[in-house]
């Protein structure tokens, strides 16, 4: 009987060392098909009792146990509360694949060689999206932002029969681009070449990717994090913010305020700010009139549409969401949802920043120099998130936008490898994290 419980661990422990790569595969399945999505939330969820086995443990702790059971509380909430089960119901799925995925992450990465190898590939995610998003996006050539070129956009086909939205594309590129670059930034000393060159391939990629998408969002997105990249870098870096406001200012002087406002706006649904104005003063009417369930995940146009009709925009028109995050989490999930929401967006950042803090301040060994690196491209990732979020809700339940739920769970697990003395979170049993005096703050 021993004997063959010590075999089943066995198999067990050699099976949890792919979960990550099983899950990945099982994600990418569920994004390419709707259909597809209990299935992989079926594989990740397997993944639990072997963890029990092997560690004792369903799972490791981590900061944001209490948002995720708050999130999971809410979901037969807005399912009981959805006019639309069927449009509710996929919806609920890739929330609950997330969750599976940000326990995935954080239980994988029990070592640095696991961090580093998680957050090399995060970077070829960022690479592979950005590589096929000239075939896999129904560009927009026309309508705002003319400095790109119409002719290089008839060049660019579109092979999926479900394209991607540029914006969408855009959403995930800005999360994804800081860890590409604040690798390069922070760790170049300590990288290798065929780490180095997939990081400035990704980066160089993303980059010019979010251009073609002419996402407002994602232009202040990636601005904002660069200017947070060059502050962690450089003790003078946050003197490139007044040239940036001084930047904004000359813009405003000689193009008008009203030419930049309606420049950042306007889009093929919205009419510009007043548009968009309008649609932000829909969604906050919905969480005044649903302000603990929420309307129903993924329903808001056929919402607005029946109990808040638009005039700008018509009674019929298509708006799919709030375009802004902070305003579509409490829409779907009421304002406990953005509770829960909030506070794992906030632990995730703030689990960033202090990994920075490990590496910059030098507690960690040489060979692990890189925290600082993984912990500045997870906190600017997560603040370019945020200002996108400002004029987009793209990163909250789309295909794409399980990539949040994957820098949350590297934030967690990383800041559990790079100060367990602390007490932020228990290092997992099973496997041994390196136990090391935690950096002083200041």
């Amino acid at each position: 009987m021993a004997a063959s419980l010590e075999r089943a661990r066995g198999l067990a422990r050699r099976l949890t060392a792919v979960e990550l790569g099983v899950v990945a595969l099982a994600v990418a399945a569920g994004v390419v098909s709707t259909r597809l999505l209990p299935l992989a939330i079926g594989i990740a969820l397997l993944f639990w009792p072997l963890r029990w086995l092997v560690t004792g443990r369903l799972s490791v702790r981590t900061a944001g146990d209490g948002a995720v059971i708050l999130l999971l509380a809410m979901m037969p909430v807005t399912l009981w509360a959805t006019a639309l089960p069927d449009v509710t119901r996929p919806e609920l799925y890739r929330l609950l694949l997330g969750i599976a995925v940000f326990y995935a992450v954080a239980n994988w990465t029990a070592t640095p060689v696991r961090l580093r190898l998680l957050m090399m590939g995060v970077i070829g995610t960022g690479l592979v999206l950005a590589l096929s998003a000239p075939v896999s996006v129904r560009w927009i050539a026309e309508a705002k932002l003319t400095f790109v070129p119409t002719s290089v956009y008839e060049r660019l086909p579109t092979l999926l029969a479900d394209p991607i939205h540029p914006n969408v594309m855009a959403g995930a590129l800005v999360i994804l681009f800081p860890c590409a670059l604040g690798a390069l930034m922070f760790g170049w000393g300590e990288l290798r070449w065929f780490e180095r060159l997939p990081a400035g391939l990704a980066a160089a990629a993303m980059l010019g990717v979010v251009v073609l998408t002419k996402s407002r969002g994602g232009y202040l997105a990636v601005g904002m994090a660069l200017l947070v990249l060059a502050a962690l870098r450089w003790p003078q870096g946050w003197m490139v913010a007044p040239f940036v406001l001084l930047a904004g200012a000359v813009a405003i002087w000689r193009l008008g305020l009203a030419q930049v406002v309606e420049a950042l706006t306007t889009t093929q649904s919205l009419g510009g700010l007043e548009g968009r104005l309008e649609v932000w003063s829909r969604a906050v009417f919905m969480i005044q009139d649903f302000p603990f369930t929420g309307i129903g995940m993924g329903t808001f146009a056929q919402v607005a549409n029946a109990m808040y009709p638009f005039f700008l925009a018509g009674p019929d028109a298509d708006i799919p969401h709030a375009h802004n995050l902070f305003l579509q989490v409490p829409v779907d999930l009421g304002i406990p949802g953005l509770v829960a929401w909030g506070a794992l967006f906030l632990l995730a950042g703030l689990a960033g920043w202090r990994v920075y803090r490990q590496g910059r301040d030098g507690a960690a060994a040489s060979s692990e120099r890189l925290y600082a690196a993984w912990g500045a491209g997870l906190f600017a990732g997560l603040v370019a998130m945020a200002v996108h979020g400002l004029l987009d809700a793209v990163t909250w339940n789309t295909r794409p936008a399980v990539t949040v739920w994957v820098i949350w769970g590297a934030a967690m697990a990383a800041y559990r490898l790079a100060a367990p003395a602390t007490g932020f979170v228990p290092a997992p049993t099973g496997e041994a994290a390196p136990v090391r005096p935690a950096a002083a703050e200041g």
